[in-house]
């Protein structure tokens, strides 16, 4: 009888924040993750031949310096995950966990806060795969960003980018049974695009409010630092990557059909370079009888970008407008928001764990 091949669906992937400044040495993994896909991820060496005069063929070769891996990691977007922990890794400023709501007989709801820190010098992650046969291991990796939408299904997505040293498969710190032991979080409790809201105000005017909830089809944010990932000598994998642009943000929202506000105001709003405050709102179960779960997502300066406007009249999508916005250092804090920085991310949720 013919051996049962390995499948997807057995296998189990985990992390750990690894020792601060400690690139390439490996942290035992803690935190299980449901990601969708590993990113590709694959040990890809260079190997090395001559072309030299005076042979047939090219004689054998060696291998090189290894290619830094360049992972997108797919999941949902959910309450109560350890994902929390790869936010912190990206955005470098989680601030300490705080009571939200204490009651006699009630779960305790937690909420956590991440700023954006200017470099994330230091941190990183180490990611491991029990692929059954082996396990692989992402000795060390920089989070550099993610991005959130929705699929077509109304589930809201969040993709981590991740740059990394170089993976192995013969690791002596995440063996199979290390995978198996971390602590994995429930596949439920998803965060889904009709739990959310958008409000949207100019930035110089009063708290968004209820009144400031905007119609929207469909939104996308995106956060980015550009990473250098320079290969230095003594080791064949690349040094800690390290900030070397400016952080990139983008929100993309996609309305439902042409009206006023949709129209005629953001026209207005690209053509004189109007600032706008907004938050993203998800709300889930209640954790208590006063704290439901919460995303929240702040941005207290919006500015359109370039090709901030479009409004398609022909193919499928006419006349649906769709706006980009670029998130800025804002030069003061608006009304409701007592930060400047270009986002800010809460989550209320039972776990108090500290990110780092």
């Amino acid at each position: 009888m013919a051996a049962i091949g390995q499948t997807g669906r057995s296998f189990k992937m985990a992390f750990a924040k690894h020792g601060t400044n400690s690139w390439g040495v490996a942290a035992s993994v803690t935190m299980g993750v449901h990601f969708e896909s590993d990113g590709a991820m694959q040990l890809k060496p260079a190997m090395i031949t001559d072309q030299a005069f005076n042979q047939a063929f090219l004689s054998t070769a060696q291998p090189g310096l290894v290619e830094s891996p360049s992972l997108s990691l797919p999941g949902s977007e959910r309450y109560e995950d350890y994902q929390f922990v790869l936010e912190a890794l990206a955005m470098g400023s989680p601030a300490a966990v705080a009571i939200s709501t204490s009651a006699s007989g009630q779960t305790t709801s937690w909420t956590h806060q991440f700023d954006l820190a200017t470099a994330i010098d230091g941190l990183g992650a180490t990611f491991a795969i029990d692929k059954n046969l082996y396990v692989d291991e992402l000795t060390s990796s920089k989070i550099n960003g993610f991005e959130l939408v929705q699929d077509d299904r109304g589930r809201m997505v969040k993709t981590y980018s991740v740059i990394g040293s170089k993976p192995t498969n013969i690791s002596s710190v995440n063996i199979n049974s290390t995978v198996a032991g971390a602590s994995y979080p429930a596949l439920g409790n998803r965060a889904l695009q009709q739990e959310g809201v958008f409000r949207m105000n100019l930035h110089s005017a009063g708290a968004v409010g209820a009144s400031d909830a905007i119609e929207a089809e469909s939104i996308r944010f995106r956060f980015n630092r550009p990473q250098d990932a320079p290969h230095v000598f003594g080791q064949d994998y690349v040094t800690e990557p390290a900030d070397n642009g400016h952080p990139e943000f983008l929100i993309e929202i996609t309305r439902p059909r042409m009206n006023t506000p949709a129209a005629n105001s953001m026209y207005a709003a690209v053509r004189s370079g109007v600032a706008f405050k907004a938050d993203w709102t998800f709300l889930g179960a209640f954790i208590n009888s006063t704290d439901r779960f919460k995303i929240l997502y702040q941005y207290p300066y919006l500015q359109p970008m370039d090709d901030g406007f479009l409004a398609a009249t022909t193919g499928a999508q006419q006349i649906k407008p769709v706006l980009k916005l670029r998130p800025a250092l804002a030069p003061t804090s608006p009304t409701g928001m007592a930060f400047v920085n270009p986002f800010r991310l809460t989550r209320i949720m039972t776990n108090s764990t500290v990110a780092f």
